[in-house]
């Protein structure tokens, strides 16, 4: 039973959710085997305040 965490930038709408829920569950399902019922997958927003790169947060990048 494959969980898939994907965390990105606050932001995305929900069209573009459900589209990645379902190219990832395709590819999760094609390099594992599994059905896409077993296929669990979790978006955690985080805001570019939150998500520091270089030392920074991302926002005054």
């Amino acid at each position: 039973m494959p969980w898939v965490t994907i965390q990105w930038y606050k932001g995305r709408d929900y069209e573009t959710k459900k589209k990645v829920m379902k190219l990832v569950t395709e590819a999760v399902c094609e390099g594992s085997g599994c059905p896409p019922e077993a296929v669990s997958i979790v978006f955690k927003d985080v805001d570019k305040r939150d998500w520091g790169r270089a030392g920074v947060p991302v926002s005054e990048l």
